[in-house]
């Protein structure tokens, strides 16, 4: 059967918003310090679902942790890059079990902060961000050594 062109569209759409998500997370993972080893998109058949393999570092900065969850978000709004509605609701659960021991208005002013440092290293690394993205685009799979190459200066 033959895809039709909105559908494809559909496909090409989610996966450029996947791209972009995945991408966000690894390059302000790795403005921080932390070994980016992979990303991916079309994750089980699923254009729109991706994955970014971080090094943990639970040592790592409250607001530094934060803002790795919320820099998927960040870059999608940041590079017009939409997909489905429940993109981002793992990233969002991350966030709520870091922030568990607070009062849900800390636990908000938190969510801001985090997202607020995840825009600001964003903005700032944004051309690494379309690279990766669009290498991970057209790969659908970007391993550690060429991550690391893409985001070398």
């Amino acid at each position: 059967m033959v895809s039709s062109l909105p559908e494809m569209w559909e496909s090409e759409r989610d996966q450029r918003g996947a791209a972009y998500h995945e991408a966000g997370h690894a390059v302000v993972a790795w403005a921080l310090g932390l070994v980016v080893r992979r990303v991916e998109i079309a994750v089980d058949s699923d254009d729109a679902k991706g994955a970014a393999e971080i090094e943990d570092d639970p040592t790592l900065d409250l607001l530094d942790r934060l803002a790795i969850c919320a820099a998927g978000r960040e870059a999608q709004k940041l590079f017009d890059a939409p997909t489905h509605d429940g993109a981002g609701w793992g990233d969002y659960g991350k966030m709520v079990v870091l922030l568990a021991n607070r009062e849900e208005k800390r636990q908000i002013e938190w969510m801001h902060r985090g997202h607020k440092r995840a825009f600001d290293l964003i903005s700032l690394h944004r051309g690494k961000i379309d690279r990766l993205a669009k290498t991970v685009i057209e790969k659908k799979r970007v391993e550690a050594d060429e991550i690391a190459a893409l985001l070398a200066d």
